[in-house]
């Protein structure tokens, strides 16, 4: 059946079935990791971001096809988890801004006229894009969409020949990037992206077949969520948010209306649909206030004074009312490490790493609810700080992210952070310190494998040294043994920090550091109880 223009109600059919294809997936895409290690979550990340798009949509009264790809993109940005995930969150939001206002549907030029701006945005969003990525299949995808809606109208026809080609691409990535071939694995985020573009074929060629289920699917249990430290006292209790409706809304003129009314105000939507969120003690009034605007819906109020009580209560009191200029928000998992990060200086912790990878909002939400001006954040996840630089284009507030890809990288930042300092001085400072930190990772494998000519079986104990692969066996003491020769084989000096993880004990790994200090004299072995999940050990040397 042929298909020459997407309407707003068909454009969100294919949304929620393409989400429910990579959904049933995201294991697949999750074992494409390119190290066998427990921390695959390419799929699940995309899968989480992709949902949150749906839910956006979902909420759309009618079928308006500009604003439910705005709202899609929305729900993108905000859900965006991890780099594949950021990167997915442009591939929405240039694809929203490609489709006209006012319109209803779109043709098959104008599909891939808005497929090739969602790639383009994509491609500005990284730093440095790799090709034989997510990125190198998303652009091979819109530039065949392009070439074959100057031959054909019927949408279906272009998809099919497409979704061809770029599994063709996908394919070749390993020639692309030898770290892949290698590993034996395709792209993740590119399959992941097949996906989708499968899943959204398929709704236009079956619509009959994928009615909308009113009710939804449950999203599996997102453990992402955020754990707020170091709450003492709430100045406004009510968390509000609704959307308003109407017609040419002044977003600026709403926002200076409701802004003497609390704060983490953030307002974010187009002239005729508005998406508001504050923190005040007066709700009523900024429902009347927003009222004036337009037709208001999915309202939604939460005592945050009730929800936090046993965090307000088991959290240390301020000596001072006074704000600090500048607040130091930390991604990080584990009890023990959570302490430590408290111990030396982070104010407000967001629970996440390793296959936990906070979405845009979970940070966001914290970033706004402290009172300081000026706040750094330390991702301490290589995975996450894509996510973290998005959180400065939304906060109101001076975001700075300290590119920490790891916890010992995040401990070395707040070492070098001085109260003192102006915040410039400070973000310079830590981002220097993370130069004088080795990082080592001692977990196991998730799956069979094969890294520079070893065979990895499921179950190893693998050892990383700044992210390179260096030991493999079957005793993790052993392992971890073999890992800090190596690291001290670059640095012969200095301090050497082993943190435990949940499974293991604090003897195991003293009896290591012993051995270690008698080794290397010039060595100091530090042993302290991090509890993180999946990681045996994390161990820094400076």
């Amino acid at each position: 059946m042929a298909v020459e223009k997407i309407d707003g109600a068909l454009f969100r059919k294919a949304l929620i079935h393409s989400s429910r294809i990579l959904k049933r997936n995201k294991k697949v895409v999750d074992s494409l990791n390119v190290y066998p290690v427990p921390d695959g979550d390419t799929g699940t990340n995309m899968s989480l971001t992709v949902e949150q798009a749906v839910e956006e949509a979902r909420k759309v009264k009618g079928d308006n096809l500009k604003r439910i790809v705005d709202a899609a993109a929305w729900g993108s940005l905000m859900g965006a988890r991890g780099n594949s995930g950021v990167i997915l969150s442009q591939l929405f939001r240039g694809f929203a801004a490609g489709v006209p206002a006012g319109k209803d549907w779109i043709n098959a030029q104008e599909l891939a006229v808005a497929f090739k701006k969602g790639v383009d945005e994509a491609y500005r969003a990284v730093l440095r894009p790799v090709e034989g990525t997510i990125l190198t299949v998303a652009r091979e995808a819109a530039d065949k969409l392009l070439a074959e809606a100057k031959r054909s109208k019927d949408i279906v026809e272009n998809l099919e020949k497409m979704l061809d080609h770029a599994r063709k691409v996908l394919d070749k990535t390993p020639e692309m990037l030898s770290i892949l071939k290698e590993a034996g694995v395709v792209d993740a985020g590119g399959k992941g992206l097949i996906f989708l573009l499968e899943g959204f074929l398929q709704a236009l060629k079956n619509p009959a077949l994928i009615e909308e289920d009113e009710t939804g699917e449950s999203a599996d249990p997102v453990e992402q969520g955020t754990v707020r430290a170091d709450i003492r006292e709430l100045e406004y209790i009510y968390c509000t948010e609704l959307i308003v409706e109407g017609r040419e809304i002044d977003i600026d003129a709403l926002k200076s209306q409701v802004m003497p009314l609390g704060d983490s105000l953030l307002i974010t939507g187009m002239n005729n649909v508005v998406k508001l969120h504050i923190h005040t003690n007066h709700p009523g009034e900024v429902l009347e206030r927003a009222l004036k605007w337009g037709e208001l819906s999915k309202i939604k109020v939460d005592n945050m004074k009730l929800q936090h009580e046993e965090f307000v209560r088991s959290s240390p009191q301020q000596e001072d009312d006074k704000v600090k200029d500048t607040t130091i928000v930390a991604v990080v998992s584990g009890e023990g490490l959570k302490e430590i990060f408290k111990s030396m200086g982070t104010d407000a912790i967001i629970e996440g790493g390793q296959t936990m990878n906070p979405s845009t909002e979970n940070i966001l939400s914290v970033v706004n609810e402290q009172k300081s001006p000026n706040i750094i954040i330390l991702p301490n996840n290589k995975n996450i700080i894509l996510t973290a630089e998005q959180v400065k284009k939304l906060s109101d507030k001076n975001v700075y992210v300290v590119p920490t890809r790891s916890i010992p990288q995040g401990i070395s930042a707040l070492l070098a952070h001085n109260p003192l300092l102006s915040v410039e001085e400070n973000v310079n400072n830590m981002s220097e310190a993370l130069k004088n930190v080795i990082t080592g990772e001692v977990t196991f494998a998730a799956r069979d494998s094969r890294w520079n000519g070893t065979d990895i079986k499921e179950g190893d104990i693998l050892g990383i040294v700044d992210g390179e692969l260096i030991a493999i066996g079957t005793d993790r003491s052993e392992v971890l043994r073999e890992l800090i020769y190596k690291m001290a084989s670059k640095r012969d000096s200095g301090v050497l920090t082993i943190y435990c993880g949940e499974a293991v004990s604090l003897e195991e790994a003293e009896e290591v550091g012993n051995e270690v200090s008698e080794k290397y004299p010039d060595i100091e072995v530090e042993v302290y109880k991090g509890d993180q999940s999946l990681y045996y050990y994390i161990v820094s040397l400076e």
